[in-house]
């Protein structure tokens, strides 16, 4: 129940933002989480990937004709695994249309989990701008930091591959 208020309030959210916001971005893509486990004493990892989709939205911030901020806030249901992304990405344009990107990453469980909902990251990626409203990007995320009791020993790292539509 609580992961189902969760969803209602982003959409929420995302919806009124749409009709509030100039520069806001709807997005939607596939992603890949993939968990590595240390085993410890036992010796070795164990790594495991998951393959699902993500949708949510973003503000492009445009500080000069080359940099940009742009904080997004990002569904993923990978399997069982639902989680709330919210990466802020400094964007750099290295050529026309093209920008890298780098930045954190907060990612939040929303699964009950007993402990270690909370999560860090480090994502860097690159996008490209098709045309005033049609973008595509792609970023990996690897996680820096996870609270909680097993936070040393998963790490949940995150490749998304999508397209987004920018109000202008």
């Amino acid at each position: 129940m609580k992961k189902l208020g969760v969803i209602v309030l982003f959409c929420l959210c995302a919806s009124f933002s749409v009709t509030a916001q100039e520069g806001f971005a709807v997005k939607a893509g596939i992603n890949n989480v993939s968990a590595k486990v240390d085993l410890g004493a036992f010796g070795g990892n164990v790594t495991n990937g998951e393959l699902g989709f993500y949708v949510g939205g973003g503000y492009n911030f445009e500080l000069d004709d080359t940099w940009a901020i742009e904080p997004s806030a990002l569904l993923s249901i990978v399997s069982d695994l639902t989680s709330l992304y919210i990466p802020v990405m400094a964007k750099y344009e290295v050529a026309e249309s093209f920008t890298i990107q780098a930045g954190p990453q907060i990612n939040y469980l929303l699964e009950d989990v007993p402990d270690g909902a909370f999560g860090l990251d480090l994502a860097i990626g690159g996008g490209y701008q098709i045309d005033d409203n049609w973008f595509v990007e792609a970023r990996y995320g690897f996680e820096i930091s996870r609270g909680g009791d097993f936070g040393d020993s998963v790490d949940y790292n995150t490749l998304t591959i999508g397209a987004g539509y920018r109000f202008n």
